[in-house]
This record gives C-alpha cells, sequence and structure tokens, in this order.
C-alpha cells in the first residue's frame, strides 16, 4: 500500500535530486543490501555491473551483493523466501507470489523489459507456421523457463488448446536443449529470443536455423523481468529505493550508448562469457524485449496501469490463481525517475 508520508518524500527527492545524494557522499557511509540476480552474471544484468563501477551505487549510498540466479521466474519467490533484500526476475512471477497473498513478496519498482522476452522457438524448416500447428507437438523448456510457464496464456490468446501440447523439461544448458530439437528429438523449445540467440552463436550454429514465435506479439499485455524491493526497505527506506533506482537507470542509459562498455563491465566478473554472443543478446533485448513504444511516451521504468491490469487477469485466469491482486500490490509507482533521467530511446544518440 502506497504511503502518504513517502510521497512527500518522494516528490521533494525528484525536485531536489542533487541535495538527496549528498548524505551518502559526504558521510561516506554505504546501506549493505543482498541481490538476486535473474541468473548468473551475462548481458541480461550487465547494467547492474556498469552501474557498480561507475559509482552510480555508491553515490546512492549503496554496496550490493550479487547473488547468481537460476532463471527469471524464480527470482521472486526465491528474494521472498530467502529474504534478499532485492530481486531481478519475471514480473509474471511475482504476480503469482502477490495473487497467493505471501505477505513477504517484494514489489516491482523498475520494469526494465515493458514487453514479454519470451518465445517458442522451431525450426526453421519446422511445417510449424501458427500456433495451432503447436497441437500433437512436442515442446521442451526449463521447468521453471518463464515461457513454459505463462504457456496457458499464449494458448488461451491464440484459441489453441494447450492439453493437446506435449510439454517436457530439461535442465540442461539452452545451447543443449535447442540443439536436440534441431536434431529431430522436440518440435520447439521454450525460452527468449535473445538467450537462445546466445546460446547458438556460443555453440557456432548459424542462428537463422531456427524460427521464433514471439509473445510480445501473442501475448501483447505480458511485461517481462523488472527490479525488485522487498517491502520492509519500501516502507521505512523509501529514499534509498529512490536512489537505487536512479542509480540502475544511469547504468541502463550508460548501457544504451556504450554497450561494449557494459560487456567489458561483465567480463570484469565473468572473464569466461563469450562476448559476441553477449553482444548479440544485448542488442536484441534493447530491440525487443525493452523495445515497446510505450517506453517512448513513460520512459524506460514505467508502466501503463491498463495494460499491466490486462496481464495481470490474464495470467492469473489462464493459471487458476486464488486471486487477481491490485496494480499497486506487485509495482510501486512511488519511485519514477525523474523527466529529466528518463529513458526513451534505446539506441545511442
Amino acid at each position: 500500500m502506497f504511503n502518504p508520508t513517502r510521497r512527500r518524500v518522494l516528490r521533494t527527492l525528484v525536485a531536489a535530486p542533487v541535495l538527496a545524494l549528498v548524505p551518502a557522499r559526504r558521510g561516506g557511509a554505504q546501506a549493505p543490501l543482498r541481490m538476486l540476480l535473474n541468473s548468473g552474471y551475462s548481458s541480461v544484468n550487465a547494467w547492474f555491473c556498469l552501474a557498480e563501477d561507475r559509482g552510480y551505487l555508491r553515490e546512492a549510498g549503496l554496496r550490493l551483493t550479487f547473488t547468481a540466479g537460476a532463471g527469471a521466474y524464480t527470482a521472486a519467490g526465491r528474494t521472498a523466501a530467502e529474504g534478499f533484500d532485492l530481486g531481478y526476475g519475471d514480473v509474471n512471477a511475482l504476480v503469482e507470489q502477490a495473487a497467493a497473498a505471501n505477505p513477504k513478496a517484494p514489489r516491482a519498482v523498475y520494469v526494465l523489459f515493458n514487453r514479454s522476452p519470451s518465445v517458442v522457438a522451431v525450426p526453421a524448416d519446422s511445417p510449424i507456421r501458427q500456433p495451432k500447428d503447436f497441437a500433437g507437438k512436442h515442446f521442451r523448456g526449463h521447468a521453471t523457463d518463464v515461457a513454459l510457464q505463462t504457456f496457458p496464456a499464449l494458448a488461451a490468446k491464440t484459441g489453441l488448446d494447450a492439453t493437446t501440447v506435449r510439454i517436457s523439461s530439461n535442465e540442461d544448458g539452452m545451447g543443449a536443449v535447442v540443439q536436440s530439437m534441431l536434431r529431430g528429438e522436440t518440435d520447439g523449445t521454450f525460452g527468449y529470443e535473445s538467450t537462445i540467440t546466445a546460446a547458438l552463436i556460443t555453440a557456432g550454429i548459424p542462428a537463422d536455423r531456427v524460427r521464433f514465435f514471439f509473445y510480445r506479439d501473442l501475448v501483447p499485455e505480458f511485461y517481462g523481468s523488472a527490479l525488485m524491493v522487498a517491502t520492509r526497505l519500501i516502507d521505512e527506506q523509501p529514499a534509498l529505493v529512490a536512489g537505487l533506482v536512479r542509480a540502475v537507470n544511469k547504468g541502463v542509459a550508460d548501457t544504451i550508448a556504450d554497450p561494449a562498455a557494459a560487456i567489458a563491465a561483465l567480463k570484469r566478473r565473468a572473464p569466461a562469457v563469450v562476448e559476441a554472443a553477449e553482444l548479440a543478446r544485448l542488442d536484441l533485448m534493447l530491440k525487443g524485449e525493452m523495445g515497446h513504444a510505450e517506453g517512448a511516451r513513460l520512459g524506460l521504468g514505467a508502466v501503463n496501469p491498463r495494460r499491466f491490469a490486462a496481464g495481470m487477469h490474464l495470467l492469473c485466469e489462464t493459471k487458476g490463481l486464488a486471486r487477481v491482486p491490485a496494480v499497486r500490490d506487485v509495482f510501486d509507482d512511488g519511485f519514477p525517475v525523474p523527466p529529466a533521467e528518463r529513458i526513451t530511446r534505446l539506441a545511442a544518440r
């Protein structure tokens, strides 16, 4: 629930953003926070690395300890269950936590993916040409993959009977899952376009060996990954959360302006990543998963409440969840990026 006192604090912060950062710089004290990532270090979270390396987190009075995650759909539940201060992962999983009235569920404060990143991949020469062709076919993905978890919504939107589709899970790396499909062992693969493409590049397989069915086209109501914050921080330290949002936003802006710098920050933490694959992945994220037209109007990080609510209703209905939560129980709009800092373009000027 939004706190009126916090609203007054944040209005002051937005009106005087420079003053808001002075105490952290002068005092030198930094709040240590534990953050659960969506996965291990990759281009999907490189902006956090860049925000740390360029001092934006420090200027906001923050010192983050990053923990590798096990998939975007697991982040919300693990952030709640394991007591993380911050999490980064799929907002639809956060809807599930709120629908279950989990008192420890975090709330999203900055949505990076304003479109669903999910896809169903099929071989380029597959006879599958439209979603109704999924009937009777075998699709595979990680058990907690976002596309697999939200597939009932795609089926409902396209008139497909989801029970006619055989779905299995495999916890091998994405490269292995896709190569299994290309060998004819399955008909399709659940995942993200950017993750599957990066896996193909890493394996030396031409990206045009696969075709994609995009959730962003078939389920346009859905959003994707978001920065989540424990409610105790939102309620007790709103100025800290406001500083966090601005610091992350700066990291994203710098990533857009200089993708190579973001990958360099990533490689300092994960030297084994394949630079070409991560650059391609980042490019696809910016163009696709973060490229909804509403970003030009609202700025990255914000949501359209009507569209967000429609996505929640669709998810809860198709997954048989107990209730549909209110938008404010999932996304807290009390930490807007100051107008002059809002990201409305996803390409370097």
